[in-house]
């Protein structure tokens, strides 16, 4: 059973007053706000995932276009999914995502009860974290937010706030319970996470226009520098073979890494057309493109080359060597921090 913190009543009760009003003004008007449709805040919350808000803005709206429904994601092909997800990165999510969507609409239903949105989505932390993809964060913003369950989280955001208001680290998920107000839970959580993504940033924090500065014990100098990670470099030699206007292609394995997307095949020649370089997650990649005469694999043509979803890197290689664009929606930018 996870340890509660006891917090001074004056205390909590600043927190969430001054957070709240805070919020009220401050908050940014996002696509995903203002709404309680719990497979829209699902989708969202999968989005940002690692990746930054202003890249997910666009790809939240295509992608419910496209899939305005949990039954309309079970139903769709997994290459088109996959498709729709192009660009953002960690397509683990995409998968995670449309199998948990495939096992929520496929549970048997009472007699007479509607197929909507609202009751095919579980509404507890515990039913959530049983679904692909969907951890104690993730449970908890969907919880709160879609459904008002008293619900905490913690996310780096999160997690930074606590540290720099409170002087320590530790122990961030029983300061989270121990602040959660009993009513408007969703708000508050969404209050921290844009606090810490607005205000208390890593680097020079904007302390002076904090609505928590006066209980802050560190003033925001007082978080250690966290080691930055080093980018593994990655060198991958590929073929452009290209017969009668088409492009050959292999498909990367069902699962693993770019699970099931079509790839330029390996392979290397005396003739190199160009690199393409390419930072995804802790990798940076060099991309080596050779002149190509033959392979194993499957013919694409321009039309259908669109269609199908291909790693950044190579999409950006047969782009520059076609001289034009192989897709309708711009690619994401490098997946950075969440929020």
């Amino acid at each position: 059973m996870p340890r509660r913190l006891n917090l001074p009543s004056a205390t909590v009760n600043a927190f969430q007053r001054d957070l709240a009003r805070w919020y009220r003004r401050h908050r940014r008007k996002l696509p995903w706000r203002g709404t309680r449709n719990p497979y829209r805040i699902w989708v969202s919350e999968i989005m940002l995932q690692q990746t930054r808000v202003e890249t997910v803005r666009d790809y939240y709206r295509r992608w419910l276009r496209v899939f305005p429904t949990l039954e309309s994601l079970a139903r769709a092909p997994y290459s088109r999914v996959l498709k729709m997800w192009e660009g953002l990165g960690y397509y683990l999510r995409a998968r995670n995502l449309h199998r948990a969507a495939k096992l929520v609409v496929g549970r048997a239903r009472p007699p007479g009860a509607p197929r909507t949105t609202r009751r095919s989505v579980p509404t507890t932390v515990s039913e959530l974290m049983k679904l692909p993809g969907i951890g104690r964060y993730t449970a908890g913003a969907i919880a709160s937010i879609a459904f008002g369950v008293r619900a905490p989280l913690v996310d780096g955001n999160v997690a930074r706030v606590f540290a720099r208001v409170f002087g320590r680290a530790g122990h961030e998920w029983e300061t989270a319970e121990a602040l959660l107000p009993e009513k408007n839970c969703g708000d508050f959580n969404q209050a921290l996470m844009e606090l810490g993504a607005l205000v208390c940033v890593p680097a020079n924090p904007h302390c002076e226009v904090c609505p928590l500065r006066r209980a802050c014990v560190t003033r925001g100098d007082a978080l250690p520098l966290r080691r930055r990670r080093k980018r593994q470099r990655v060198t991958q030699d590929v073929l452009f073979v290209r017969r009668n206007g088409a492009v050959l292609l292999r498909q990367r394995p069902a699962t693993g890494l770019l699970a099931g997307m079509w790839e330029l095949p390996a392979g290397k020649s005396a003739r190199l057309l160009l690199t393409i370089r390419h930072a995804i997650t802790n990798r940076q990649i060099a991309l080596h493109v050779f002149a190509g005469k033959n392979g194993d694999g499957r013919w694409f043509t321009r039309r259908q080359l669109e269609r199908i979803s291909m790693p950044a890197a190579h999409r950006r290689a047969l782009e520059q060597l076609t001289l034009a664009p192989l897709r309708a929606e711009p690619a994401a930018t490098a997946v950075r921090p969440r929020r």
